[in-house]
């Protein structure tokens, strides 16, 4: 199980916990199943997706460029860069992602998670 916690650039806050194949998304109001919307035109529908696997969550961007920035961040800052149509997995170092359009954060997410094994050690393990 993962936990993510988000804040938006206007203070709103929140808490989700998912599991299996649960997943949190971010972007434009009228996306599918968004877990955050917002009603900017230069956010994609779908602009991020996280969701578990292991040994660390998933972070997919599909925001498109528009000026838009994914950064994983570190807890000593150090940054790692997501490109459009890509993802990266986070790890006990670096849970934090934050959105940017124009040098503006948007949108920062912490995720708290314990650290495990591969999707397919887990499975391995859950049928012996």
């Amino acid at each position: 199980m993962i936990t993510v916690m988000w804040k938006t650039a206007e203070g709103e806050t929140g808490e989700v916990a998912l599991d299996g194949d649960a997943k949190w998304t971010f972007g434009r109001a009228g996306g599918d199943d968004l877990t955050v919307a917002v009603d900017n035109p230069a956010v994609s529908r779908t602009a991020l997706v996280i969701r578990d696997a292991g040994p660390g969550p998933v972070v997919f961007r599909g925001q498109t460029d528009n000026g838009a920035k994914v950064a994983l961040v570190s807890v000593i800052g150090s940054i790692t860069w997501l490109d459009e149509g890509t993802a990266g997995n986070l790890t006990a170092e670096e849970n934090r992602v934050e959105f940017s359009i124009n040098d503006e954060v948007l949108l920062t997410i912490d995720v708290e998670f314990e650290q495990r094994g591969s999707v397919v050690e887990r499975q391995q393990s859950a049928g012996a």
